[in-house]
């Protein structure tokens, strides 16, 4: 059998197997030193052109407690063409990468560039990913909040524009996001996904007049509820079945789905299910800090919110003017019993608050 050969176009130049091997061989040699990130990257194309048919992936926690499993690169191939379909991105077309390489959504940003012949350009991955070398791109992926800190800049914001269709994922979009977002030329979806399901199954568009609510899942993919609400998904060609995550959901008449918010994360006040992401949805225009909503015990209703916000102590009329504010647009339910005030909260290696 005729071993397939591959293709990856790198900052404009298409190279083989064999010249991508030797310039990951070499630049891993004791005798010279790559950035963290690049040395992640050429590890992770020489365990892609291995001949094995496996690759080792950390999980996320959305199916679980995080853990390494083996996936199947057919599957990973398969996942990557129905990117390259939906987004319509053909040889030769640029794309972005600018995420760390440990996670599946950088591996499979490296597996789209191979399995479609793409120009790959790459760069440091960092909270402000902006690059003046690049030119216009095709397609990048990136979290909600290295956009949400290109869009704090001019510069950033006219690099964002440069970007024909972007991907984001990670995380949830809070509200000011997705206003800011508005004012993009920038096609931009949001992913829903995980490390199980080799990233998105499902898109959500987030600007434009084509905006959705709702989730809609890709092309081969099947969803469906636990009986706790839970969203299980289906999607054969890459090798999921019946997959349960920890994930509360709402279907929507058209087939796509709203999230309402992770079982872990449920606060249960006077037998009343509040879930911490909806809350913090609609808080998220009134505070600029980083911040979550926590749960702390409660004698008479068994568990109540708690505000967390990463700053100083606030002044006293801040609070005050706070606390008015979500009289007016959180139910009386979902209105934090205290506020704290953290210096600095504890993350994942991804960025992710630790809640």
């Amino acid at each position: 059998m005729t071993r397939e050969k591959k293709i990856l176009r790198l900052n404009t130049r298409a190279f083989d197997e064999a010249w991508h091997l030797q310039y990951a061989y070499t630049h891993l040699k004791e005798n010279w030193s790559p950035a963290p990130w690049k040395k992640e990257l050429m590890y992770f194309i020489i365990d892609w052109l291995s001949d094995t048919e496996t690759i080792t992936v950390q999980t996320s926690g959305s199916t679980g407690t995080p853990k390494k499993i083996r996936v199947d690169k057919k599957a990973m191939k398969a996942s990557a063409r129905m990117t390259l379909d939906f987004f319509d991105l053909k040889p030769g077309d640029k794309i972005l990468l600018c995420l760390p390489v440990r996670y599946i959504a950088a591996k499979m940003m490296v597996v789209r560039a191979f399995t479609g012949q793409l120009d790959l350009y790459c760069i440091e991955p960092k909270l402000y990913p902006y690059s003046e070398w690049t030119p216009e791109l095709h397609f990048a992926a990136m979290t909600p909040a290295q956009a949400e800190k290109l869009l704090e800049t001019e510069e950033g914001t006219a690099f964002l524009n440069r970007i024909e269709k972007l991907l984001l994922g990670g995380s949830g979009l809070s509200l000011l996001l997705e206003e800011k977002l508005q004012t993009l030329q920038t096609k931009v979806w949001h992913s829903y996904g995980m490390t199980e399901t080799l990233t998105h199954v499902a898109l959500r568009k987030v600007n434009g007049p084509d905006k959705t609510t709702g989730f809609q899942p890709l092309p081969g993919v099947s969803l469906s509820q636990t009986p706790n609400g839970c969203l299980q998904i289906t999607a054969p060609h890459i090798g999921v079945f019946d997959l349960e995550t920890h994930d509360v959901v709402e279907f929507l008449p058209d087939g796509s789905f709203r999230m309402l918010g992770r079982t872990d994360n449920v606060i249960n006040s006077g037998g009343v299910k509040l879930f911490p992401e909806q809350i913090e949805q609609k808080l998220s225009t009134r505070i600029q800090k980083p911040f979550y909503i926590g749960k702390q015990p409660d004698r008479l209703l068994g568990e109540r919110p708690v505000l967390f916000i990463e700053s100083e102590p606030w002044p006293e009329n801040s609070i005050l003017q706070l606390k008015k504010q979500m009289q007016e647009i959180l139910k009386k339910i979902e209105i934090p019993d205290n506020i704290v005030f953290k210096t600095k909260f504890e993350r994942t290696a991804s960025g992710k608050i630790i809640r």
